[in-house]
């Protein structure tokens, strides 16, 4: 039997009004079987200002920012909610202070903020080892 094809994502969602608290990203995806990784960036000019790096190999999520072009000290605690092949829905929400993350329902991790600026975040990229079924955003 031949190995699964690893297909490799590239999906951007546009955000011309920036990010504000209260905004949600939704993300309906399923994680290739056989995949390594696939990353969920909010980008503000040349910064990520927050990076969701699931690593399959691994079992962690790593969380950074690349701010002038220098990597961030990288979070990797917490659980790992991802199963290759099985469908998930994840909601990034947008608040003052932090990035609050939630896969199915259930709150998974927060992310402070290292950065101003938020308004000036008009980037959403999601790539790698996924298969997207949707990905937008709203306000609550």
């Amino acid at each position: 039997m031949a190995a699964p094809v690893k297909g490799m994502t590239s999906f951007e969602l546009p955000l011309p009004g920036g990010i504000s608290p209260r905004l949600v990203i939704t993300i309906d995806g399923e994680p290739v079987p056989g995949g390594e990784w696939f990353k969920v960036d909010f980008i503000k000019g040349s910064d990520v200002v927050f990076h969701f790096n699931p690593r399959f190999a691994e079992q962690t999520i790593v969380r950074n920012s690349n701010l002038d072009g220098c990597w961030g000290p990288e979070e990797r605690e917490g659980g790992f909610p991802f199963v290759e092949g099985q469908r998930f829905e994840l909601k990034i929400l947008v608040e003052e202070d932090s990035f609050k993350v939630a896969v199915d329902g259930t709150h998974l991790l927060e992310y402070g903020h290292r950065v101003g600026g938020l308004e000036e975040v008009t980037l959403l990229l999601v790539k790698g080892d996924i298969v997207l079924h949707s990905a937008s955003p709203s306000m609550i």
